[in-house]
């Protein structure tokens, strides 16, 4: 936990010190936030936020990013999630990049306390216009996970493909769709499949609604995990800022 409110710190940092520095257009900036309670014969809260902060100086880019998600449900705690990732990435052309990115991960109900991923890998754009981009990565990544309740350390490598496309709709309306697929080099049936649909509608130029649906599979194959689901889903609207 401490090294989330670390992480959230610099990206606070950043997104001052990008917002003071938009007229150099080096600084981009996206941050959501959402807050849902429900009352009645049922009380519930949830809580997320997620952050993303770049920074380009020519043909490199720094990127930072953050997440986080809590669910209480009359008062007991159901979910809790946290990430944060470091990113630098090279433009070797206008449709080609390379990276190295490294991160860390939380969701103590789906099995880990911690879980640290080291990337690298290749991004080529197929359409990067104003209006649409398509573009895909691939990679290595070797992770560190430490599990829940146990508290067992284990590591494993995977590769990483991941697809990602948006479109703008009209003056108003945008809609992103990316996937994602780690195969487990180590334990060949413990792949990992992420995907997440959205679609926002802009309320003015610096502020816009955004639904999202983000849905984490984990094709698990530990006999103790059996009776565990391997889809975990959320559905988020969120206010977010973006400059």
């Amino acid at each position: 936990m401490q090294k989330l409110w670390l992480a959230c710190s610099v990206v606070l940092f950043f997104s001052s010190v990008g917002f003071s520095q938009e007229q150099t257009k080096s600084w981009s900036n996206e941050s959501e936030a959402s807050i849902v309670q429900v009352g009645g014969n049922a009380t519930s809260e949830s809580y997320s936020a997620k952050q993303k902060t770049s920074y380009k100086v020519e043909a490199n880019v720094a990127t930072i990013t953050g997440r986080y998600l809590q669910t209480k449900s009359a008062g007991t705690e159901t979910a809790k999630q946290w990430d944060a990732a470091l990113r630098f990435e090279r433009e070797l052309s206008a449709d080609w990049a390379v990276f190295v990115q490294h991160g860390a991960e939380s969701d103590w109900y789906a099995g880990y306390v911690q879980r640290d991923n080291t990337d690298l890998g290749g991004k080529y754009y197929f359409t990067k216009n104003e209006l649409e981009t398509f573009f895909t990565e691939a990679g290595f990544r070797t992770s560190k996970t430490i599990s829940s309740p146990t508290n067992e350390v284990s590591t494993f490598n995977s590769g990483r493909l991941y697809l990602e496309y948006s479109k703008k709709v009209n003056e108003s309306v945008s809609a992103r769709a990316w996937v994602e697929y780690l195969p487990n080099f180590t334990t060949p049936d413990a792949y990992l499949v992420n995907y997440e649909p959205s679609m926002s509608v802009m309320m003015s130029q610096i502020f816009s609604i955004k639904v999202a649906y983000l849905v984490k599979y984990h094709n698990r194959t530990d006999p103790a995990n059996v009776n565990e689901k391997k889809e975990d889903t959320s559905f988020t609207t969120a206010l977010v800022a973006k400059f």
